[in-house]
């Protein structure tokens, strides 16, 4: 007996992790504005202010459970997961989807990744830094005087 899906899983074109997306709506056109592979930031934990993550996926065949995820990458730790469903008017068609996110809580420096997957299976990932920053150099006071 078979137990795979009746329908094939959709594929992923893009995952892209930045600050921002504008979504034209007269053009549906979508702008990924700062685009990063690495976070600098200048105390742990922390929360990044603002983020999104655009994907996209064709060959959606009827309504496709989806899942997105932060994962840390040294311990496979789920940080933040949440679920919805996407459908396409055509299976040919490129659904472009938009995840705004503020306050993602990062708790230590290391190498994280955002994971979409559809019915339970990881569709693709995208990986990013976090990096600590280092302090600034302590400041050369004036010349001491006899």
């Amino acid at each position: 007996m078979d137990n795979q899906p009746n329908s094939a899983l959709p594929t992923l074109v893009s995952l892209l992790i930045c600050d921002q997306v504008i979504d034209d709506k007269a053009s549906n056109k979508k702008s990924a504005i700062g685009i990063f592979n690495m976070i600098l930031v200048g105390k742990l934990p922390t929360a990044i202010h603002q983020m999104a993550i655009l994907a996209s996926l064709t060959e959606i065949s009827g309504k496709v459970e989806l899942e997105l995820r932060l994962v840390r990458d040294a311990d496979d730790a789920i940080l933040f997961s949440g679920k919805g469903t996407v459908e396409a008017p055509d299976p040919l068609a490129v659904v472009d989807l938009i995840f705004s996110m503020t306050g993602v809580q990062i708790p230590a420096a290391g190498q994280y990744a955002f994971e979409l997957l559809a019915s339970g299976e990881i569709l693709g990932r995208r990986r990013f830094q976090v990096f600590l920053r280092p302090p600034p150099p302590p400041r050369a006071g004036p010349p001491a005087t006899a």
